[in-house]
This record gives structure tokens, sequence and C-alpha cells, in this order.
């Protein structure tokens, strides 16, 4: 049950540098989706005209977190996403349209 790199390797003829690159690609991919999905939170919050930390408490979650969703440096959950959506009163669908 490898990682993506080791099930690439095996299953098809993607090695070495070819793999780093890929999955380098992925990272980068990955990034983008996140940040962008974390400035529609940034920008609903200061739409709705509250703070991090009034955002993090109506969503039960930390400021500390919330900053990160944000920026994109974590990988968020569908849960904290919805209960962002709820706190900002936006649909979940209005986070993801056309990204």
């Amino acid at each position: 049950n490898g990682g993506l790199g080791q099930r690439l390797s095996k299953n098809t003829h993607i090695s070495g540098f070819a793999l780093h690159a890929f999955l380098i690609v992925c990272d980068i991919v990955a990034y983008a989706y996140r940040r962008a999905v974390g400035l529609r939170i940034r920008d609903r919050r200061k739409r709705a005209g509250m703070s991090q930390e009034q955002l993090a408490e109506r969503a039960d979650l930390s400021p500390k977190y919330l900053g990160e969703v944000e920026r994109g440096c974590v990988n968020i959950s569908l849960d904290s996403v919805t209960r962002i959506c709820k706190a900002l009163a936006v649909g979940l669908g209005d986070l993801f349209e056309s990204l």
C-alpha cells in the first residue's frame, strides 16, 4: 500500500527523474487548488465582515488552522470545509465553482 510514487513505478514505465518530476508537479497542482480554495474562504469571510478568529469560533476550528487553510498550507478535510461554509452561510459548491 505504498505511496503514489511506489504505485506509479510498479504499474507504469515512469521511474527515476521522470517520476520525481511528476510527483513535484502533483504537489504544485495540489497546492494551487488548496490556495485557490483558501483565498475563496478568505474572500467570503471578509465579505461577511468577520475576522479569522470569529470565523474559526463559528466553525469550531482553531484560528491557527483557519489561517493555514486560507494560505493553502494544509489539506482541509470535507468536515472542516462544511463547517466553514455553514459559518459563512455559503454553499459548498461556491468554494469550488470554476476552479
